[in-house]
Parts: C-alpha cells; sequence; structure tokens
C-alpha cells in the first residue's frame, strides 16, 4: 500500500503541472462560478409577456407582484409605456402583451361599468390562449374575494339587520366571509376554476424546472474526465516505451497503469463533483455514484484502447480522432442521436454519453 501511495503521489504531481490539465480544472470552476451568478428564471425556458399596468392602487399593484412571482412558461415582466409593449411585441421581445387600463380594480370591485383588458399579438405569438388565461386566473384571484365581500355586505347584511341587533350581525357577517373564503379555496384548489390554464402550465412544467442554460457544465465534466483518463493512459505508454518498467512483472504493470489513471482522474473528478454539487446538478448522494461508476468506464473503455494500439505513437495518432468523434456524437453540445437511431447507438461508444 505505501508503494501504491508512493506512485500515486509520484505520478499526481507529474499530472497537475500539465497545462492542459490546468486550463480544464480552470474552465470547470469558471464555468460553475458563471452559472452560479445567472438569474433562475435565465436558468429555464420562458416566453416573455409585457403588461403595462395603468392601474397603480393597491389592489392593482399587488396583482402585478403576484403575477411576476407565478410560476408558468410564461414570464411577465413591466413595460412603462404602450409604445414600448407595442415595440417589444412587434420585434418578438415579447410573445404577447396586455395593457391594464386605469381604475381597473375599482370598477371590477364595484360592479361599475366593465373596463376592458387590451391583448397585443402577432401572428408569431405562441400560446397566446394560455398566457391569457393565466393573466385572467390571477384577476380572478385578486377580484373574488372583494366580490364576494361585497356581495355579502349588499344583499345579506341589510337583511340580517331587520331581524337581529348588530352583534349577532357582525357575528353573521364573519361567520359567512369564513365560509365563502373556504369554499372560495376549496373550489379553486379543485381546479373548478380556469382549468385550463392550470392543466396547460403543469404541461408546461416539467420544461421549466429541467432545461438548464447554455452551459452543459455537467457534459464539460464528462469530457475532461475522459480527455485525462487518455492522458494517463498515454503517460504509461510512454514510460513503457522508454523501457521504464522493464524488469516490472505482470502484476507491477497492471498496478502501475492503474496507478497512471487513478492519478489523471483523481484532481478533475473531485473538483468537478465539488462543482456539479455547488450548482445543484442532481443528488450529491447520486451525482457520486454516477461519477465513481463513470470513472470506472472511462477506466476500462482506456485500457482497452491503449491494449489494442499498443504503441505511443499509434495512440496519439489516433487520439484526435476519438476526441472529435466523442464531441460530435457524445451530446456534449447537442444530442445528434434523436435524429437518427443509428447515430443514437453509435453515440453509445463514447464514455461521455453515459454522464
Amino acid at each position: 500500500m505505501k508503494l501504491f501511495l508512493n506512485r500515486l503521489y509520484v505520478m499526481l504531481k507529474r499530472t497537475i503541472i500539465q497545462p492542459l490539465y490546468i486550463v480544464m480544472l480552470i474552465m470547470l470552476i469558471a464555468l460553475s462560478c458563471v452559472y452560479m451568478n445567472i438569474p433562475d428564471r435565465e436558468k429555464t425556458i420562458y416566453v416573455p409577456a409585457a403588461i403595462y399596468n395603468l392601474d397603480h392602487s393597491d389592489s392593482g399593484n399587488e396583482f402585478e407582484e403576484e403575477l411576476y412571482k407565478s410560476k408558468s412558461i410564461y414570464h411577465f415582466y413591466p413595460v412603462s409605456s404602450l409604445d414600448e409593449l407595442k415595440k417589444d411585441v412587434l420585434s418578438g421581445k415579447a410573445n404577447v402583451g396586455f395593457v391594464i387600463p386605469e381604475g381597473f380594480f375599482n370598477r371590477a370591485y364595484n360592479f361599475g361599468i366593465c373596463l376592458k383588458i387590451d391583448e397585443y399579438t402577432t401572428n408569431s405569438s405562441r400560446l397566446p390562449t394560455v398566457a391569457r388565461e393565466i393573466l385572467f386566473s390571477q384577476l380572478f384571484d385578486e377580484i373574488a374575494p372583494y366580490i364576494i365581500s361585497d356581495e355579502i355586505e349588499l344583499q345579506i347584511i341589510p337583511r340580517a339587520r331587520q331581524e337581529f341587533d348588530e352583534a349577532k350581525v357582525s357575528e353573521i357577517r364573519d361567520a359567512l366571509n369564513k365560509t365563502a373564503y373556504e369554499v372560495f379555496n376549496q373550489y379553486h384548489a379543485n381546479d373548478s376554476v380556469f382549468k385550463n390554464a392550470e392543466d396547460n402550465q403543469s404541461k408546461y412544467d416539467s420544461i421549466t424546472e429541467v432545461t438548464k442554460t447554455e452551459l452543459p457544465i455537467r457534459k464539460f465534466a464528462a469530457l475532461f474526465i475522459f480527455v485525462v483518463a487518455l492522458m494517463g493512459t498515454s503517460a504509461y505508454l510512454t514510460d513503457k516505451e522508454k523501457n521504464i518498467y522493464l524488469i516490472a512483472g505482470r502484476t507491477d504493470r497492471i498496478s502501475l497503469r492503474i496507478t497512471h489513471i487513478i492519478a489523471s482522474l483523481l484532481p478533475i473528478t473531485v473538483t468537478s463533483y465539488i462543482c456539479l454539487v455547488l450548482i445543484k446538478e442532481m443528488n450529491p448522494a447520486l451525482l457520486l455514484l454516477r461519477m465513481i461508476a463513470y470513472c470506472i468506464v472511462v477506466s476500462i473503455y482506456t485500457i482497452l484502447l491503449s491494449l489494442l494500439l499498443r504503441k505511443n505513437h499509434t495512440f496519439y495518432r489516433v487520439l484526435p480522432v476519438i476526441l472529435v468523434l466523442t464531441l460530435v456524437f457524445s451530446g456534449i453540445f447537442f444530442d445528434i442521436g434523436k435524429y437518427n437511431s443509428f447515430l443514437k447507438h453509435l453515440s453509445m461508444f463514447f464514455p461521455p454519453y453515459y454522464f
């Protein structure tokens, strides 16, 4: 064991000073830092929808705040003028735009003449009906409780005053309000209101939850781990051709081959694990198991490759070809396998596919 640790220490020092290795470590750390500083909304796919709110009452501001916090495929954002809204919709910056008129909520609460909400779309607007239903479901949440309270005050309380004293009327009011809100909340929770909007939203929740940004850090980590495993195998072949292991027995040679690969994998694997945990790529325990399994696959792959090629100069000639094919077929930048079943099966010959 002491001999193995000494060899590992020497090979680690030899590995870590290589410029390519240092660059890969720095890239992983830098990309992870960039990723962690990207705002949450930029980490998911959102369809932008512009809101020009002219109702600056307390209800209007509350509605606007709740709408911007709502989780759906649509990302609602404010604009400061009607011209800005029209410009955003026409340019494609906003998929759809809505204008909430001044005094809208006050009219709605007092059963006045209803003010209309203007909608702006183009022929390229995607799912404008879904955006409309999400908007109006939020309006319903804001307005309905007030309408319930007003209805109780206007229709039921005057009748109660004719039969009961003020204390009893107050008790009746509280009981009715409590019951009405319980019924409303249950009605809304059971998807009885705006069911279509909620059904459509649920279909897109998976998109917003699992889609990442354009930084495929996990795929880069898989590629770098594969590259350093090849570097470790190449280092072993170089030492072998220099007759450094001439007096070593078969067992020692196997041990040295494994030590080379472990020395190459260890720093980049630990760094990758820490980075992927920090960006919350997946559950840390699951990530650890996948990383260990992937390192075993990569090690076996490179050992078989070295046994097949044997000579270091042959290994170096084939290495660029392997790396180019890996970049193309393993789905690091795009999943080529989804276009053709044959290409998908071909991708399985390159280790990064499995990570």
